[in-house]
């Protein structure tokens, strides 16, 4: 009989989320012990899915957080009051990778200057130069410099909302200046003609043929690729269902240190990664090949029904985890010859999106392909493309004056190529839509 695991006390003010066998997420909030027989009370909460949950166990904590808070002294150091923040309000709110930077975050570079200012003294000169220092000292990416900064204005936001300072100091320290890096194509992008090398010699090996096609000419995520079951692809539509994602959770200790990790099935990066998207020809033509090589494995039936794995583990025909693929694509890579190091695998979504805004797609049909939350994420993302795709536009510009100097102007516009942009954007609202440009 196999031993149970072993139940630790959980602490006061922390939270829990799990799914019943009935499938509905269930929230529990741990707020203390009585008194007089030493059980916990607790809150439950009970939703159709996580986020819901999730939002709940943020909402009631932060609400706990704030009444404990307005109990400390006046004296609260910053340090004490960021750690609770962080691990009974902000950790429910992103995924353990996020929260594993902003511990990071804390941990070296904003208590060792700021931890034990108290809370309400700590001013925007010491934050400034504090962010200057993590530029100029330590030589940090813009990128860091920036969640040390959203992380003591988060905080901050929280304690003016518990009416524990009377300013925000976080919101008057601006981010130093970095001088801008031109990124190179290659960069990001991978050649042409490594691309054609690529699914060359991907063509030869079973698993990274379907792999690899699909994340060059889909745009997904590896983690969206490897969650993909057959229940997501629709060969009569030539669809494919974004869902869930591989994604690696992380279990912190109580100073935020990283204990283990595992990976899982989970949701999507943001809720706009959860999409539909059409399926190119070659990529459900890999995908039938794959499945005639399944169907010779031993067991390979089993994987084939709806809720089986598409690139299952052969192991435990089961879910593919990410650390586990991330080592086959490197061998594979350097098998053929090709540099493991330059050739990410998230390369070949900045390809794909690349490939898309240089063949003049709607940089708002981009967005929605590859599930950014916002199209200004796609134009910041690949800026060393856009100049290129908008190149064309001066063209056009010079004819249409021309023609209006000349008498001859007339609005040019393709009334099928607006209903199919339409369409892709999910904003279609009939064959009848009167597309025309009234003159004069």
């Amino acid at each position: 009989m196999p031993r149970k695991p072993k139940v630790t006390r959980r602490g006061k003010n922390e939270g829990s989320i799990y799914r019943r066998k009935d499938g509905k997420w269930v929230g529990q909030v741990t707020l203390g012990y009585r008194e007089d027989n030493g059980k916990p009370i607790r809150k439950y909460a009970y939703e159709n899915t996580r986020e819901e949950v999730a939002r709940w166990v943020a909402l009631t904590l932060s609400t706990e957080l704030g009444k404990e808070a307005k109990t400390q002294p006046d004296d609260l150091l910053l340090k004490d009051f960021l750690h609770r923040w962080l691990t009974n309000f902000k950790s429910h709110e992103v995924c353990s990778r996020t929260m594993e930077l902003y511990y990071s975050c804390e941990r070296l570079h904003i208590v060792p200057v700021l931890g034990n200012i108290p809370l309400d003294q700590v001013t925007a000169t010491q934050i400034q130069k504090l962010l200057y220092q993590l530029q100029a000292d330590k030589l940090l990416s813009n990128r860091t410099i920036s969640l040390v900064r959203s992380a003591l204005v988060q905080m901050y936001d929280y304690a003016l909302e518990m009416q524990l300072v009377e300013t925000n100091p976080a919101r008057n320290a601006k981010l130093p200046r970095q001088p801008r890096r031109i990124v190179q194509d290659d960069e990001k992008v991978i050649p042409i003609a490594q691309r054609e090398a690529l699914l060359n010699a991907a063509s030869e090996n079973a698993i990274m043929c379907p792999i690899i096609t699909m994340l060059m000419l889909t745009g997904m995520r590896i983690g969206e690729v490897l969650a993909l079951q057959w229940k997501h692809i629709d060969f009569r539509n030539k669809t494919i269902s974004i869902r869930q994602s591989v994604t690696r959770e992380l279990v912190f200790d109580q100073n935020g240190r990283t204990q283990s990790s595992k990976d899982t099935l989970g949701t999507t990066k943001t809720w706009t990664s959860q999409r539909t998207i059409q399926a190119p020809d070659l990529v459900l033509e890999r995908l039938r090949e794959w499945t005639k090589h399944v169907t010779g494995m031993k067991g390979g039936l089993k994987v084939l029904m709806p809720e089986g794995f598409i690139f299952f583990s052969t192991r435990t025909m089961g879910m593919r985890t990410y650390s586990g693929f991330r080592a086959s694509y490197r061998h594979f890579l350097e098998r053929n010859g090709f540099d493991p190091e330059g050739m990410n695998l998230h390369r070949f979504r900045h390809t794909y999106a690349s490939m898309l805004l240089e063949q003049q797609i709607n940089p708002k049909i981009v967005q929605k392909l590859l599930g950014h939350r916002d199209v200004s994420t796609t134009l910041s993302v690949y800026s060393h493309v856009v100049p290129e795709v908008y190149s064309s536009v001066t063209v056009v510009v010079n004819e249409a004056f021309r023609t209006l100097l000349d008498g001859s102007y007339s609005p040019k516009l393709n009334a099928d190529l607006v209903r199919e942009q339409l369409r892709q954007l999910d904003l279609f609202i009939g064959d009848d839509l009167d597309v025309s440009v009234p003159r004069g």
